[in-house]
């Protein structure tokens, strides 16, 4: 395939990213040779991070070989670097299916007014080309960036604060698909961006041994800034890109690899103390929007396999062949993670390690963020930055042969492996100020005095979230014995509003609506349970899926009618046209977008998810685990399945309240 697009731009500047320039035919890679294809040249992004372009350099074309979707987020996050051309043609080589199809959208900014032709087509099987022409020179990075978005479903970037400039080979690593860094030089200053400096932090990867450049401060602003090569003794802080501020240093995979650290000497060095790599902020984050729990398989057809080194790389084997290789610093891809849904687990083995600590931590932290479920009997010192929590997760000894205990790991091992590896958390870590969580409104409509109580008890179990509650009593009087003790028994914030009997469910939901403050809506059930965690699972999956409305489907049904508990099969972590009505989490400017709900006595919630797939919205579906579906009745209930629909196509079946260990309830929930 690299051959066919070489040989359709002859005379392309060609950038590489997640593809080894070894990889490129006759010898187009190689050092001093261009192979004889006549390419105007050819940039690996992964090792050579180019300073930005002169305002006068122009190629007529340009072409980007990314190895992965994941791999041409980091090519997005440099795409200042790239020159301007007439032509761009942007190459993703393994797409996982899950993918949709990565149509840029242009708009009237970003010069996209000159563009000629857009041609989007799959040439192989998992090979994606978008190629585009403009009637005039155009910056080629704001079409890797643009494709690099339609890969996430033109999701809005995610960019976590502070703005960040970056120097040094891996340096993209740690802002993944982010468009607002500025590539700098490794011994600055940063550039300029519209009058300001392009950076608020800057941070610079630095290989072991060779001492950093310094950049003194002139006496006059204006005057131009010289590296000085720092001396033997001294610190290797850089002094004043932008301000006073010292940058943020980490070493490169290189510069923590075993072969490094097992040199003569190496001993001594600081890197070889499993103290100074043992913080996660040592180890790049994962790229949450490709990296995530998307694609989960909760029955999986394949067996139990071993993360172990061979050739110098950690690798998953399942019996004795090769099912994938991870990279040499450690990151993993969407590919990756394709690769292995099918695999019931992975079983550590530490004997022969990675190319190196923080890149063995690195592939652990995506492959946990990704829900691959993994154990081990220890976790050594040295891989100390995972964290407490994933090293606690890592150590216990699950049931994987039980696809229920098997999910149930996973979960554990992917909400602590984004909140502790995940882009905005690792800057966290880094010094940037933690953003204050958003505040979600509980939307709780109910006309059963008996079951308010209940249903603010579940509400109050919720962790890890800022919430407040609208209480829209239905035709209840605030007065009533149970309404007015489960109010006053309920500490947190709670907005109370009395809707007529004869009101519209729909409009008595849009009422409450207009009564919350929070940036986000939910909608809970009087009558259902909710684990500890069912909310902030819910951010979590917004946070990795970009979805306007996130929720779940009733998974756990407990038949009270008969005592039966069910765990129905469903698939989860995809993106769908419908979740549980008592699961939806709605950005509220969609909930707005849309019109709320429409003003019907039933299929409120179908309406709704109807409406926003109408508008363009996404909807996600997130484990289903941290909820249980009461059914009593038909008539007791606006969604009237006979009890029967229940009993069908079930994965297992028990007598009596059976939730899920996540749910962390017992019998004794019944009321």
């Amino acid at each position: 395939m690299i051959r066919e697009l070489l040989a359709d731009l002859p005379k392309a500047r060609v950038f590489l990213t997640g593809v080894g320039a070894e990889t490129l035919p006759g010898g187009l890679g190689a050092a001093g040779g261009l192979g004889g294809l006549g390419a105007a040249g050819v940039v690996d992004l992964d090792r050579d991070l180019l300073e930005p372009p002169p305002v006068t350099e122009r190629v007529h074309e340009v072409l980007v070989i990314a190895g992965t979707p994941a791999d041409l987020r980091r090519a997005a996050t440099l795409h200042k670097l790239l020159p301007e051309a007439r032509r761009v043609v942007v190459a993703v080589l393994d797409t996982p299916a899950s993918h949709p199809a990565p149509v840029p959208t242009p708009t009237p900014a970003h010069r996209w007014r000159s563009l000629t032709d857009l041609r989007v087509h799959r040439p192989k099987d998992r090979v994606w080309v978008v190629d585009a022409r403009f009637s005039a020179p155009t910056p080629a990075g704001r079409t890797v960036a643009a494709t690099a978005r339609a890969f996430a479903g033109h999701r809005l970037d995610v960019i976590a604060a502070p703005a960040a400039a970056i120097a040094g080979v891996g340096s993209a690593d740690w802002r993944p698909g982010d468009p607002n860094a500025t590539p700098a030089e490794i011994g600055g200053p940063v550039p300029e961006r519209v009058g300001a400096p392009g950076g608020d932090v800057v941070l610079r990867t630095l290989e072991a041994g060779e001492p950093a450049p310094r950049t003194p401060v002139p006496a006059d602003p204006h005057e131009a800034r010289t590296p000085v090569p720092a001396g033997p003794n001294e610190a290797r802080a850089l002094v004043a890109w932008t301000g006073d501020e010292t940058p943020v240093e980490r070493p490169t995979s290189r510069a923590a690899s075993w072969e490094r650290l097992g040199r003569p000497g190496g001993a001594a060095l600081p890197l070889a103390d499993p103290d100074v790599l043992g913080d996660p902020s040592m180890v790049p984050p994962v790229d949450e929007r490709l990296v995530n729990p998307q694609g989960f398989v909760t029955t999986p057809s394949r067996g139990m396999a071993s993360l172990e080194e061979r050739d110098g790389r950690w690798s998953v084997v399942l019996d004795g062949r090769l099912v994938t290789a991870f990279a040499e610093s450690g990151g993993v891809t969407d590919a990756d993670v394709s690769r292995l849904r099918q695999i019931r687990g992975l079983t550590v083995d530490w004997r022969h390690a990675h190319s190196g600590p923080l890149a063995a931590v690195r592939v652990l932290a995506g492959l946990a963020a990704a829900g691959i479920p993994l154990v081990a009997e220890s976790v050594p010192r040295w891989a100390g930055a995972l964290g407490a929590e994933l090293i606690t997760l890592v150590t216990t000894d699950p049931d994987l042969s039980d696809d229920l205990r098997r999910e149930e790991h996973s979960v554990r091992l992917r909400r602590a492996a984004l909140r502790t590896h995940g882009v905005a958390a690792r800057w966290e870590q880094l010094g940037a100020p933690a953003q204050a969580p958003p505040l979600t409104s509980v939307l709780l409509a109910t006309r059963r005095t008996d079951m308010v109580g209940f249903a603010l008890d579940q509400v109050a179990r919720q962790r890890g979230a800022r919430v407040e509650v609208v209480l829209a009593l239905h035709g209840l009087p605030r007065g009533h014995p149970d309404v007015a003790r489960a109010i006053a028994a309920f500490d947190g914030p709670l907005t109370v509003y009395e809707a007529g009997h004869d009101e519209i469910f729909g409009q008595v939901l849009n009422n409450a609506a207009a009564r919350a403050s929070g940036s986000f809506l939910l909608k809970m059930d009087d009558d259902d349970w909710y684990g500890p965690d069912f909310l902030s699972d819910l951010l979590l999956a917004h946070s990795y899926s970009g979805a306007q409305v996130v929720g779940t489907v009733p998974e756990f049904v407990y038949l009270s009618s008969i005592d039966v508990t069910v765990h129905r099969s469903q698939i989860t972590e995809q993106i769908t046209s419908f979740v549980a009505g008592g699961t939806i989490l709605a950005e509220r400017s969609a909930f707005q977008a849309v019109g709320g709900f429409r003003p019907l006595r039933r299929s409120v919630d179908t309406q709704f998810q109807e409406a926003m797939q109408a508008a363009g919205g996404q909807i996600y579906r997130t484990h289903g685990l941290g909820y249980i579906l009461r059914r009593g009745p038909a008539a007791n209930h606006t969604w009237q399945e006979p009890i029967g629909t229940f009993l069908r196509r079930n994965r297992d079946q028990w007598r009596g309240f059976r939730p899920s260990a996540l749910m962390e309830l017992d019998g004794s929930a019944l009321p």
